[in-house]
């Protein structure tokens, strides 16, 4: 049996790159807004154009209920999570109720945003790109 040791992550100077300490920084309003697109236009395609009885209404109901909603309801935890993490804000029970309901209706992400908004602080840095 070998083992391998773990060599550091070198920089080009040569210093050891230290590992980024916030767990749930992401790109997760730009997952959200691009899962609730995505949602929205499957959904009105399942609704308005496709019958249930075909393979392609069957593909496009498992796109928006199976894939879709719950990549939107991911994006919305982990940026909620993001924003506790660095102390941004806090959503509380709030997170969990965007949550559930993203589940059934995805758009509800919007809401999610105008409440972020609501309680961005006075630095418009800190809702940023994670650091």
């Amino acid at each position: 049996m070998t083992t391998h040791a773990a060599l550091p992550d070198d920089d080009s100077d040569g210093s050891a790159v230290e590992p980024s300490e916030q767990r749930f920084d992401g790109p997760w309003l730009l997952v959200l807004a691009l899962a609730a697109g995505g949602w929205s236009v499957f959904y009105a395609l399942d609704w308005a154009l496709l019958s249930a009885g075909t393979p392609a209404g069957a593909a496009v109901a498992f796109a928006h209920g199976y894939l879709l909603a719950p990549l939107a309801t991911a994006a919305i935890l982990l940026d909620a999570l993001s924003l506790d993490e660095r102390g941004v804000a806090d959503f509380g029970l709030f997170k969990w109720m965007y949550a559930l309901v993203s589940l059934v209706a995805p758009p509800v992400g919007a809401v999610y945003y105008a409440h972020r908004e609501w309680l961005k602080p006075g630095d418009p840095a800190l809702l940023g790109a994670p650091r």
